[in-house]
């Protein structure tokens, strides 16, 4: 039976390799500009929100729903519901999705868009033409997204409470918004308040009338009981952009535990001006912790000149620096080299207004985890954390970032300018290894939406109208030892008895069906990460059609892989 078992396994590996062909990706191509891209990980449906339509696909890209949700009649001036009559200035205006997110436990799709001051919707997920909510009546309290295309808004679907679910979101204030910045949203009617009205009238954050900064909000995502939001601010006084880091307790409907600090990503190379912005980020956990991921640019005006790096911040240096600050600012005691004026510099509150530090008992922030009304909030601190990039990369700049981790391991996927998908080794030590190159389309950006699959096989990833399928690895495709391992170890490894480059699972397989097999048919494995000896004297790995034909018994030419 372990001799069957053994067999089945080797012919289905060798069966895979002969059946590969040519890469040809997978697409999708919209009428319109695609502006957000979500996959449910449990069904593998892709859904797509686009300029005046969402779409509903399979994981094979292919068309099962599409909406049209624009345009219609409307004036960013003028509030909701538009009647020509109150709004003389309306005109057929187009409609930018601005947010889409999935809410799995209830079946449900966000989606905001630009029209009519920001407000939302919920769709079935399985039937995107299934509207369960929609009500553009409700006045300001139902304003969520920006209404400015040009201003980024960021959300996270999650719950304050047992039973509850809620949506957090940062968006920047553009010229016609509400002005609000960071707010949390009932996602469920309740006795007194709509779906998408504020969670408590303390839930939101809004930038003061005469505000001296704009946000630009890149990503959001949780922590355990926090929520957090990355974004750029563009401070006026004086003139500087900053990365910024938010924290707040997901159960804190008064948003006393408010927290927000500076990041950098600094160039390895010490007379180079630091990566300013932040363009996209993803968060992964390659070993014990969850780490931060940014991709960070550059413009051609600063020391070093234009290009991008991707800087890591592990989550368990962020907390514990963010609660040393609150610390400081609660009793008042910042590192004694600092002067005076410069430990009054350090702390700020963010959005509007004088902070006060100090006169708190020490302890307090262990006392009052999620802050206090006693004590300062909203609180921001200038005292952040830096990072050396592990990536650089001249002239372009890296628009998009998704990892996979596994067993200490990480591979980055960067999205880049140029319309290109880099693979990304990165190892325990710090140091990083490009392994692969994907020309998704040529010149055109890669957007900031890069989503893996449920089963972590395929990456999906989007450029201005089209989306793509890419497989997450090609180990068959590999031709030499070095390209398979170490530079893709997370995701191949070197069959010493295929003399062929294996996914994990299957060289996985092959290994425990060779532990199961009789002696005189067992498989020397012998392979260990660096022992290149089954590659040949070039570390050379032959062509799989050497090895196995292909299903139709036709052999490749010389010289071919498949990818």
């Amino acid at each position: 039976m372990a001799l069957q078992l053994w067999a089945l396994t080797l012919l289905g590996l060798l069966g895979a390799a002969g059946s590969l062909r040519s890469r040809k990706l997978d697409f999708f191509r919209s009428e319109r500009e695609l502006n957000h891209l979500a996959v449910d990980e449990a069904s593998g449906v892709v859904y797509l929100g686009a300029v005046n339509a969402l779409y509903q696909l399979d994981a094979k890209l292919q068309l099962e729903q599409q909406v049209a949700t624009g345009p219609a009649l409307d004036n960013k001036k003028c509030t909701p519901p538009i009647e020509a009559s109150q709004c003389h200035e309306a005109e057929m205006t187009d409609n930018v999705n601005q947010l889409l997110l999935l809410d799995p436990p209830r079946k449900r799709l966000v989606e905001c868009g630009s029209l009519f001051k920001g407000i939302c919707a919920l769709r079935a997920l399985s039937n995107i033409s299934l509207r369960l909510f929609y009500e553009d009546g409700s006045g300001e309290k139902s304003f969520v997204a920006s209404n400015d295309e040009g201003v980024a808004t960021v959300g996270l679907v999650s719950s304050t409470g047992p039973g509850d679910r809620v949506l957090f979101v940062g968006k920047g204030n553009g010229p016609h918004d509400n002005g609000i910045i960071v707010s949390t949203r009932l996602l469920d009617r309740t006795d007194s308040r709509e779906a998408f009205e504020a969670y408590t009238d303390h839930a939101t954050y809004k930038a003061g009338y005469l505000s001296t900064n704009t946000q630009q909000f890149v990503a959001a995502f949780e922590d355990g009981p926090y929520v957090f939001f990355v974004f750029n601010q563009q401070d006026k006084h004086p003139a500087q952009n900053r990365t910024l880091l938010a924290r707040m307790c997901r159960e804190d409907p008064n948003y006393y535990s408010y927290l927000e600090m500076d990041l950098q990503c600094r160039d390895p190379d010490a007379n180079a001006a630091a990566f300013g912005t932040c363009l996209a980020a993803s968060v992964a956990a390659p070993g014990s912790g969850r780490v931060l991921y940014a991709a960070f640019s550059r413009d051609g005006r600063s020391s070093g000149g234009p290009g991008a790096g991707l800087c890591l911040f592990p989550l368990d240096e962020v907390h514990a620096k963010m609660e040393a600050n609150r610390n400081a600012c609660y009793t008042g005691t910042w590192e004694s080299s600092a002067t005076p004026r410069e430990s009054r510099d350090i702390f700020y509150k963010p959005f509007h207004g004088e902070i006060l530090c100090g006169g708190h008992a020490p302890g307090s922030s262990q006392s009052f985890p999620c802050g206090s009304e006693h004590l300062p909030y909203p609180l921001g601190s200038r005292d952040g954390l830096k990072a050396t990039a592990v990536l650089q990369r001249g002239g372009l700049n890296l628009t998009a970032v998704t990892v996979t981790a596994e067993n200490n391991h990480a591979v980055a996927f960067l999205g880049t300018s140029d319309g290109r998908i880099l693979k990304v080794y990165l190892t325990p030590n710090g140091t990083s290894s490009e392994y692969d190159s994907i020309l998704v389309e040529i010149n055109k950006r890669v957007k900031r939406d890069l989503v893996l699959s449920g089963d972590l096989a395929s990456l999906y990833a989007m450029t201005q109208d089209k989306v793509f399928r890419l497989p997450v690895q090609e180990c068959l495709s590999y031709p030499t030892c070095t390209q398979c391992q170490p530079a893709s170890g997370v995701h191949c490894r070197v069959s010493s008895d295929l003399k062929m480059c294996l996914t994990l699972p299957r060289w996985g397989q092959l290994a425990s069906a060779s532990a199961h097999a009789p002696a005189a048919a067992s498989i020397p494995l012998g392979w260990a990460p660096g022992d290149l000896r089954a590659c040949g004297p070039q570390g050379k790995l032959p062509d799989p059609a050497s090895v196995c034909p292909p299903r139709d018994g036709r052999r490749r030419k010389s010289g071919t892989m498949p990818s």
